[in-house]
């Protein structure tokens, strides 16, 4: 729930007194050009950056899986596939904990619903625009979210994973019935997946 929100960085706002609500159950397409603050509402909702004013509320304990743009990642960070998709089971596994064999199982599930079998041992930096997107989806999977937040998910893939991915999120969001909040660009793929726009 946001109450008169200002969102901005060192002072300057770039998103003025906003107000919304995102219940349960809703996928909320947030749609706007570049530079209009839709990347920095996620960032304040996920918990990145602190409100100028007003007030951001969550209920306890309110667990986030954030997708951000794939951009903002560094390829070169030396990680396997396989352990960035794990990482989506630190609210199991925490920062030294091993995984089991039914997490392991997990993980390759993952894999396997996103079209990535067979790239657990690749690096970062070994893979397309469009793979990357999908091992992040892979380990969005794994979170157990309470609330997701999708920036711009489909940007980096081309029309038959968009496709693909379309249907899926439509899928993990009837299934868990919590509210989605997805950045896009594209009218077409909001009107497929939103039933709210702001």
């Amino acid at each position: 729930s946001l109450k008169n929100v200002t969102l901005g960085y060192d002072r300057h706002p770039a998103v003025h007194h906003l107000s919304a609500d995102f219940a349960r159950g809703s996928l909320t397409a947030l749609i706007g050009p570049n530079g209009a603050g839709k990347s920095t509402l996620l960032k304040a909702v996920a918990g990145a950056l602190t409100p100028l004013s007003g007030a951001l509320q969550c209920g306890p304990q309110v667990r986030i899986a954030y997708l951000p743009q794939s951009a903002a990642l560094d390829r070169s960070f030396p990680i396997s596939l396989f352990d960035l998709v794990a990482a989506g089971l630190w609210h199991r596994s925490g920062a030294f904990g091993g995984l089991s064999r039914k997490d392991r199982d997990a993980v390759h599930d993952a894999f396997s619903r996103v079209g990535l079998q067979g790239f657990e041992k690749r690096t970062l930096d070994a893979l397309s625009g469009g793979q990357l997107q999908r091992a992040l989806f892979a380990r969005l999977i794994l979170q157990d979210a309470d609330l997701i937040l999708l920036d711009e998910p489909l940007a980096a893939l081309d029309i038959q994973r968009k496709r693909e991915i379309l249907p899926f999120i439509q899928r993990l969001h009837r299934e868990l019935t919590i509210p989605v909040i997805n950045v896009s660009h594209s009218i077409s793929q909001i009107l497929q997946l939103a039933d709210r726009v702001a």
